[in-house]
């Protein structure tokens, strides 16, 4: 028996969006002065990194479903989160990859929204401690996600995805 939802439906991102801004105050991020030992020994304060992948969508998804297994069973405080994933992905993907949706936050942008600005902001607040992306950047835009990653002490990985015609 289905029940019917007497209240409209919230995104994701936006019940994020909303929990931060109201925690906002309340919250530092995972490395202030005093929590510095948040990060181990073996880990840098941030950076960017790149993966490309080739081939059909959902062939990508299974190469790099083992990166965001480890990714996201790092012992390391924080979210793993993915901001702007190819659609397939969702927390019933995660759950069939292997992955902890616990430990994952799926981030969609609205329409409208600027998804290589939103990536930079979550970089730059600390609360993850790696940001997945999916944007095709220049140069310029690796040193601002680096630099972004940097400043809120997590790590960037942006992937890319260059589909090909192969039958899926």
């Amino acid at each position: 028996m289905q029940y019917r939802q007497s209240h409209p439906r919230i995104e994701q991102a936006e019940l994020f969006h909303n929990a931060l801004m109201a925690s906002r105050s309340r919250l530092e991020p995972l490395t202030t002065p005093g929590n510095k030992e948040a990060l181990t020994s073996n880990e840098d304060a941030g950076g960017f990194s790149e993966i490309s992948l080739n081939g059909a969508p959902h062939h990508c998804l299974q190469w790099l479903a083992p990166v965001l297994r480890e990714l996201s069973q790092a012992r390391t405080p924080g979210w793993l989160t993915l901001v702007d994933p190819p659609e397939a992905v969702s927390h019933g993907w995660l759950r069939q990859a292997g992955l902890d949706p616990w430990r994952i936050l799926i981030v969609r942008s609205k329409t409208g929204m600027d998804s290589f600005k939103l990536t930079c902001e979550l970089l730059r607040l600390g609360y993850s401690h790696t940001v997945v992306s999916w944007h095709q950047t220049s140069q310029q835009q690796a040193a601002l996600l680096e630099n972004a990653a940097r400043s809120g002490s997590c790590r960037s990985l942006n992937v890319r995805m260059e589909s090909t015609q192969a039958a899926a």
